[in-house]
C-alpha cells in the first residue's frame, strides 16, 4: 500500500510547499481537493498554462497524484447541474492524463427527501454517464454524506453498468455517521473499494465528535485496513485531515507526519 494525503490538509501551501512537505514526511503521493483556494484546480495556472511544469516538478520529487477530488455529486435532481457535474469530471479526466493518475472522486450527493428507489436509479445513470466521460480513468464514489449506508452504497453499484467505477471508502463516515462496524461496511462494499481515505476521531459528551490523530480516537482503521489486506487491496491509504474545513485542527506540518508514522505502522 502507499501514502497520500489531501490537499484539504494545508489549503495554504503552494506547489512548492507540498512538495517539500511530502517527501519530508515520505509520502508517496498527494490527492488535491482544490488548491488554493480554488476548488477546481484545473481552473488555476499551476493546472493549465503551466501543467507541464507542474507535472515535471511532481515526477522530479518521485510522487505521484494518486487522485483528483472533484465536488461533482452523482445524485442531483436538477438535470442542468447534472450535465455541469458530468463536464466536471471530464474535466478531471483531462488533468489525470499527464499526471498519470488513475482516479477521480464524486460525491453521492444529498438526497433532498428523495425516495431511495428513485435517488438510486438516477444516480446510477449519472455514474455511467461520468464513466463515459472519464474513460479510462475510474470513477469513484465515496461513502459520504447521503450515501454513508454502505448497503445503499453497494445497491447503487448493482445498478450501475459501467467497468470504470469504483467505492472511494472514507472509513470514517460509515463507522461514525451510519453506527456500522468495520464488518459491516466491508460485507457491503469491499468487493467494490479502489481506494481508502483515512480520518480518527472520538465521540463528545454533546452527542457530536472531534477529528483526532490517527490511534487517538476510537475509529478501527487497523482492523479496516486489514479486512482490506485480507481481500488483496494494495492501493492508495491516503489521510483527508480537514483543515480547510476546520481551522481548529492542528496545523499540517503537525498532523501530516504523526499520521503518516501512525499509519505506516499498520500497513
Amino acid at each position: 500500500m502507499k501514502l497520500a494525503f489531501t490537499t484539504l490538509a494545508c489549503p495554504d501551501w503552494d506547489v512548492q510547499t507540498i512538495i517539500a512537505q511530502a517527501r519530508k514526511s515520505r509520502y508517496d503521493g498527494v490527492d488535491f481537493r482544490g488548491y488554493l483556494g480554488e476548488p477546481n484546480i484545473y481552473k488555476r495556472p499551476e493546472f493549465s498554462a503551466q501543467l507541464s511544469e507542474t507535472v515535471r516538478r511532481f515526477a522530479d520529487a518521485g510522487l505521484e497524484i494518486s487522485a483528483l477530488s472533484s465536488g461533482a455529486r452523482a445524485f442531483e435532481p436538477d438535470r442542468s447541474k447534472r450535465t455541469a457535474f458530468i463536464e466536471e469530471v471530464s474535466a478531471y479526466a483531462e488533468l489525470c492524463q499527464p499526471f498519470g493518475t488513475k482516479f477521480i472522486r464524486v460525491f453521492g450527493g444529498p438526497l433532498k427527501g428523495t425516495k431511495p428507489a428513485e435517488a438510486l436509479e438516477a444516480a446510477s445513470e449519472t455514474l455511467d454517464e461520468m464513466a463515459r466521460a472519464a474513460e479510462p480513468i475510474c470513477v469513484l464514489l465515496e461513502t459520504h454524506d447521503d450515501w454513508v449506508d454502505s448497503a445503499l452504497v453497494s445497491k447503487l453499484f448493482e445498478n450501475t453498468s459501467a467497468e470504470n467505477v469504483g467505492v472511494l471508502w472514507d472509513i470514517h463516515h460509515p463507522y461514525r455517521l451510519n453506527n456500522e462496524d468495520a464488518s459491516e461496511t466491508f460485507d457491503n462494499i469491499g468487493r467494490l473499494v479502489r481506494y481508502l481515505h483515512v480520518k480518527d476521531s472520538r465521540p463528545k459528551a454533546d452527542g457530536t465528535y472531534e477529528y483526532t490523530f490517527g490511534g487517538e480516537g476510537d475509529v478501527p482503521i487497523a482492523q479496516m485496513i486489514g479486512l482490506l489486506k485480507s481481500a488483496g487491496y494494495d492501493g492508495w491509504v491516503t489521510v483527508e485531515w480537514e483543515k480547510r474545513w476546520h481551522p481548529e485542527l492542528a496545523e499540517p506540518e503537525t498532523a501530516l507526519p504523526a499520521y503518516a508514522e501512525y499509519l505506516r505502522k499498520i500497513i
